[in-house]
């Protein structure tokens, strides 16, 4: 039995393609990244592809702020020291996430090159997203980001990424590019 076959039987007993919300609509700036972000996905270009994701630094002054805010409402205030401690610590998170995310991207294009034609011939064809309930209204944030993608040979197929969140006014992904595609079976009739 070959990849394909191995894979389409997979899907048949895995259920359901996607699971974000289909009627969230997609900000302009974020259908840009997500272009942007194939783009990168095409070209192998890893310094593009992490263009796509906030920097490790940025999102470490979110969570110092973050825990900041969490310790007033408790009534305690963290050290400065602590704060530092806390950024240090995001920030190698942070860039462990960057490291898995250019891994499995060149993962994804040798898979997608080696059974579905050129990764050059990769288009995006839809972008999903699903409104992060939990997010404060002062930081809107999505998750469950999946990409619709066609495949140079026509198949269609979904990649997804943990999170997107605006700092600063800039919309960009947190989190990892996941290691899980989805393959849309053709409809037949």
């Amino acid at each position: 039995m070959n990849t394909k076959s191995i894979l389409t039987t997979l899907l048949i007993l895995s259920g359901s393609l996607a699971h974000a919300d289909k009627d969230t609509p997609v900000p302009p700036e974020v259908q840009k990244l997500a272009e942007n972000l194939v783009a990168a996905l095409k070209s192998a270009d890893d310094a593009a592809l992490l263009a796509c994701w906030h920097t490790p630094e940025a999102l470490a002054k979110v969570k110092q702020a973050e825990e900041a805010t969490e310790a007033a409402a408790e009534g305690k205030t963290l050290s400065p020291e602590d704060l530092a401690e806390e950024g240090e610590d995001e920030i190698k998170d942070r860039t462990n996430e960057n490291k898995d995310t250019t891994e499995r991207a060149a993962r994804l294009r040798a898979f997608l090159g080696k059974h579905f034609g050129e990764v050059s011939g990769l288009t995006l064809q839809s972008v999903d997203l699903d409104v992060d309930k939990d997010a404060p209204a002062e930081q809107p944030a999505y998750d469950d980001i999946d990409l619709l993608l066609r495949t140079a040979d026509g198949t269609m197929l979904t990649i997804d990424v943990d999170d997107l969140i605006k700092i600063e006014g800039v919309w960009k992904l947190t989190g990892r590019l996941n290691d899980d595609i989805s393959i849309k079976l053709p409809e037949t009739n």
